[in-house]
């Protein structure tokens, strides 16, 4: 089995894997859709490279079993609320659990470049978070990051960073059918904080020992990736009639009509 196929069908089932995990909670918010997303991709990940690869790599074991880590400080943070302090932490020892395996910044090529990587991993995952808090819009574009990452690896001939970017791609498209109403698209805290934290740390790996304009552009893509799916949320057309929300201009002409027509009955 190539690469490009191993990639190409752990992603599908990687979709295919996730929508059906979720099925039974498609009418809210998925607070375990971190843990369903953890699973599906280290399945998908682990037997698409043992049947592709051989030996699963050492960086994307480090970067799968902390991405695990940090969804079940999203999970824990889903019903206990812990302090911020907590979080920060937490998700500090998972980043540099992936530093210590290779998974690093090397703009320096010195002692800085682990701090760095640390700071950099931890603030991509809270940023990624923070974007599916805008009505669900980091479901679409980690999909789509995730499957940019894969096809540059496969560019780069490291398909062993693009199977996990491929499943993770699909994982998250596999939240999209339930966004058809407004809150159903959220991946929910678990689910943002894995994706995130996945998608910043593979898109460090690819780039790491490339060169400093590689590391920057591998630094940035987690970053403009952010940026663009706040700004397409922030200009998205807005429903004014027909299904739009309470109190506005279409819900109000509406609501006048309906009232013209009862009063003319009444009379």
């Amino acid at each position: 089995m190539t690469p490009l196929l191993a990639s190409a069908l752990a992603g599908a089932a990687g979709c295919l894997l996730a929508a059906a995990g979720l099925r039974p909670v498609r009418r809210a918010v998925p607070c375990l859709g971190g843990m369903t997303l953890a699973a599906v991709t280290a399945g998908a990940t682990v037997a698409a490279t043992a049947a592709a690869l051989g030996p699963p790599d050492r960086r994307v074991s480090a970067v799968l079993l902390a991405a695990a880590a940090v969804a079940l400080l999203g999970l824990i943070a889903d019903v206990g609320a812990p302090p911020l302090a907590t979080r920060l932490i937490v998700e500090s020892v998972a980043a540099g659990g992936v530093v210590l395996c290779g998974v690093q910044v090397t703009l320096t090529g010195d002692w800085p470049d682990g701090p760095l990587s640390v700071m950099w991993i931890v603030a991509m995952t809270n940023a990624h978070a923070l974007l599916d808090r805008l009505g669900g819009a980091l479901a679409g574009v980690a999909a789509v990051t995730g499957a940019g990452l894969a096809a540059v690896a496969l560019l780069l001939a490291d398909p062993a960073l693009a199977v996990p970017a491929a499943v993770l791609s699909g994982g998250c498209l596999g939240f999209l059918p339930y966004g058809r109403r407004r809150g159903r698209v959220r991946l929910g805290p678990s689910a943002a904080l894995f994706a995130g934290f996945g998608l910043t740390c593979l898109a460090v790996a690819l780039a790491a020992g490339r060169g400093p304009a590689a590391m920057t552009a591998g630094m940035l893509v987690p970053a403009l990736a952010v940026v663009l799916g706040a700004g397409l949320y922030g200009v998205r057309p807005r429903r004014w009639a027909g299904g739009g929300r309470r109190g506005a201009p279409g819900s109000v002409l509406r609501d006048a009509r309906r009232g013209v027509r009862q009063g003319a009955r009444r009379a």
